[in-house]
């Protein structure tokens, strides 16, 4: 099925990541990106030095976390944003399956996860990944960081929904930030869809050794904690869920 989608041009492609504690990770992704053909990539610097390869910086004094990953595509005039990250390099047959596949759903990546009911805990949950399933897999969270696209209009949208207003949750919590659950909250309520993890058809993504594995977010003492709150808060509020209900609804496509 894959073969009869044309892929997203590479010149309609923006592609965002940030940068924090990983320098010379970032200026291997910025180039793997650029080797690939990607033209233009902006980069969100938190209190971090330029990546000189990016062809655009954008620099915040302080760290806000990956939430600069939905804030630095704002202002391009591309139409589709692929959001990557500095701790995967996003290989060719994952760009070229995240390419085609975007033109059929409207939140695509590599990696992703269905939560288990009753959903009283961020771990509790099953991966999918590009490089071991055959066909899309519909998922609750596609996670960026071994490569996620969408156009540009719904990351504009998800931008200003009110997902973003669980930060409030982390005001006692400096340094733990959650993100993932609030853009596929806000993709999946504003495109109607699940996001969806699609087939590579073999590697799409390479892991990079961490520079500082003692500031990866997932690290943090409490970011599971933190993020199970933020679940519970979604919930509240009208998210749900592929297993919210069992059996209403099957994740392979």
């Amino acid at each position: 099925m894959s073969r009869r989608i044309d892929p997203v041009p590479l010149a309609q492609i923006a592609a965002v990541m940030c940068n924090y504690a990983r320098p010379n990770n970032a200026r291997t992704c910025v180039r793997q990106l650029k080797k690939m053909g990607i033209e233009e990539i902006i980069v969100w610097n938190n209190k971090a030095d330029p990546v000189p390869e990016a062809t655009c910086n954008i620099n915040y004094p302080v760290n806000i976390g990956p939430l600069g990953k939905y804030l630095a595509g704002l202002g391009t005039k591309k139409s589709y944003i692929l959001v990557a990250d500095d701790d995967h390099l996003i290989l060719e047959p994952g760009l070229e399956a995240l390419r085609r596949w975007v033109r059929r759903y409207p939140l695509v990546g590599q990696n992703g996860a269905v939560f288990y009911p009753p959903f009283d805990y961020y771990g509790k949950k099953f991966h999918y990944r590009s490089d071991w399933i055959k066909t899309p897999h519909r998922v609750d969270m596609v996670q960026p960081n071994m490569g996620m696209m969408l156009k540009t209009d719904l990351y504009r949208r998800i931008s200003l929904h009110w997902a973003w207003k669980s930060r409030s949750l982390f005001r006692r919590s400096p340094g733990l930030f959650s993100t993932d659950l609030e853009a596929n909250c806000a993709a999946w309520e504003l495109s109607g869809e699940y996001p969806v993890v699609v087939p590579a058809n073999g590697l799409g993504f390479c892991h990079l050794p961490d520079e500082a594995p003692e500031k990866a977010l997932s690290a943090q003492t409490g970011i599971k904690e933190a993020k199970t709150r933020v679940i519970k808060w979604l919930l509240a509020r009208g998210w749900r869920p592929i297993r919210y209900r069992q059996g209403k609804l099957s994740n392979q496509l």
